[in-house]
């Protein structure tokens, strides 16, 4: 579940490279793997007397909150119709990642 999450943000993270430059797909990936790799670590590890819920929590709050950057930032960025349309394609894609990734971890 949190694997589906981490995918949609490393494929928003590439179209992001694609539509705004390396330079920025390079800042989303180090701050990805930065804040991805403590949290992980603090779930796998660190995760005893039910604290691997809050961990994961911590997790899915972080991830949700950097597809949604991704997204404003890839909706920002469209200037012309093609790529106006690929970012609502894509946006369309992570939103029905969310609602299935919500109603597995919730159900």
């Amino acid at each position: 579940m949190l694997l589906i999450l981490a995918a949609v943000c490393v494929i928003l993270i590439a179209v992001v490279g694609k539509m705004r430059g390396i330079r920025t797909a390079v800042i989303h990936s180090i701050v990805f793997v930065c804040y991805s790799g403590v949290l992980w670590y603090g779930l796998l590890y660190k995760g005893e007397g039910g604290t691997s819920l809050v961990w994961l929590f911590y997790l899915i709050i972080a991830y949700m909150l950097h597809i949604i950057i991704l997204m404003l930032s890839i909706s920002f960025s469209a200037k012309n119709r093609k790529n106006r349309i690929l970012s609502i394609v894509l946006s369309l894609i992570a939103i029905i990642a969310l609602v299935i990734f919500i109603v597995v971890f919730c159900g």
